[in-house]
């Protein structure tokens, strides 16, 4: 059973990347973000994608560590 899990999580892993390479090969117009009077350097959205993802990853596998009791 444990390795069907295993087998899962690294079949939904790699259907996101591959999605996010597509979306970042269709996707090379540059942007900036804007918060209130700040903005930043534009970069390509496929990039900035990538970074949320990546980001989004990490604070999902450290979370059950650090509410763990």
């Amino acid at each position: 059973m444990r390795t069907f899990s295993n087998l899962l999580i690294s079949l939904l892993i790699t259907a996101w990347l591959v999605t996010i390479a597509v979306i970042s090969i269709q996707n090379i117009t540059p942007i900036s973000l804007n918060f209130l009077t700040f903005s930043s350097v534009e970069i390509p959205f496929g990039v900035l994608l990538t970074f949320g993802v990546g980001l989004g990853l990490l604070i999902g596998a450290m979370l059950p560590v650090l509410t763990r009791r």
